[in-house]
């Protein structure tokens, strides 16, 4: 498993609870990738300048998606000098333990990055619910509930927050119960994962079965599914927090994968794919719609072709694939797809997806 395993994940992600800024559930977009909290033995700068390096260390994890970022030998002489991109610091303490809190410099990082050539994860983050079932030697077979275990549940939210992934837990109520039943969680049934959702409205449902198959055994089955794709994992650890942790982390591995953006001149060949947006019915909607795609980071640029009446029509320039930029648009929740058009003429040509006469459609709501 990845080396966020490295220093007793269980204990330090429980103690994270304490100190770290947790994000709301429906949070999607993530504005707190750049602050970090870090237990310390005293305010000295010595203590200070060794809290400031693992505080940068994980704000790389977080904004690559790499949980292994750490040993990358790159980033080691950048860790080194890492006071150098503090924005701010100051210090809590709370049960004897001293904290500080540290902010980091988005720009500055973000220029590291880009430097090092590394993969940026875009703060717009797939919101994910997190379904977890278990079954132990004693209990046998239940799901489990925030209310019964919030330590568990706050080591969870804890390791999502470090991941950067924007979580959000079912209220288990008698809703839930009834469209999804245990015997279809422990399934991971997808179509009652579907119905399930309606009421949270999820990017991406994550779907755990964690099994104690001896007192220090546990094995974890997970299923992620996101964007009419599943993916299944195992994970196995020591203890029930091990695998519920193992299986954030990993989820968070894929959904970085499929949405980190590696910088320009790597070798991606740029292309224009052409956008049309419907329903810009005023001038509050046409500067928020061109300034959500400006500000995308797969996007290198994005150019007004046309206005007429309430649709847009823009051409994005980027490296990344056409499926990866519709995830991206994807997760915007005032884009909505329209259907896509055959665009055959009488010829039989078929006009390529993106393009002037087969535009990517989507309603702005």
């Amino acid at each position: 498993m990845h080396k966020l395993l490295r220093h007793g994940l269980v204990s330090q992600v429980v103690a994270l609870v304490l100190c770290t800024l947790v994000l709301p559930a429906q949070a999607r977009v993530m504005p707190d990738l750049y602050d970090v909290v870090e237990a310390v033995p005293s305010r000295g700068a010595t203590d200070r300048t060794a809290a400031t390096s693992r505080g940068l260390e994980r704000i790389f994890v977080r904004v690559t998606g790499d949980a292994a970022i750490g040993s990358n030998p790159q980033l080691q002489p950048i860790l080194r000098k890492a006071q150098q991109f503090v924005q701010g610091f100051r210090y809590t303490s709370e049960d004897n333990q001293l904290y500080l809190h540290l902010s980091f410099d988005p720009q500055a990082v973000g220029d590291q990055v880009h430097k090092l050539g590394l993969p940026m994860w875009p703060n717009n983050r797939p919101g994910t619910l997190v379904w977890m079932a278990v079954d132990t030697l004693q209990g046998g077979r239940s799901a489990l509930r925030e209310e019964d275990n919030p330590e568990l549940f706050a080591a969870v939210d804890a390791m999502a927050t470090e991941r950067g992934l924007p979580v959000e837990f079912p209220v288990m109520d008698l809703n839930d119960q009834r469209n999804m039943p245990l015997g279809n969680l422990w399934a991971q049934d997808e179509r009652a994962a579907e119905r399930a959702g309606v009421r949270y409205n999820p990017d991406a449902t994550l779907m755990g079965r964690l099994l104690e198959a001896s007192g220090q055994r546990w094995q974890g089955n997970w299923l992620l599914i996101h964007g009419g794709r599943s993916y299944a994992f195992d994970a196995s650890g020591s203890s029930l927090e091990e695998v519920a942790l193992r299986g954030v982390d990993e989820a968070a591995n894929l959904l970085a994968q499929r949405y980190a953006v590696r910088p320009q001149g790597n070798g991606g060949q740029l292309s224009a794919v052409i956008v049309e947006l419907s329903g810009v019915d005023s001038f509050a909607a046409y500067t928020e719609a061109s300034a959500y795609l400006q500000e995308l980071a797969q996007v290198r640029s994005a150019d007004l072709l046309s206005v007429k009446g309430d649709r847009m029509r823009v051409a994005l320039t980027t490296s990344v694939q056409l499926q990866n930029l519709r995830d991206a648009l994807a997760l915007n929740r005032k884009l909505r797809a329209e259907a896509e058009s055959e665009s055959i003429d009488l010829s039989g040509y078929r006009a390529p997806l993106g393009s002037a006469e087969n535009p990517l459609r989507y309603s702005w709501h």
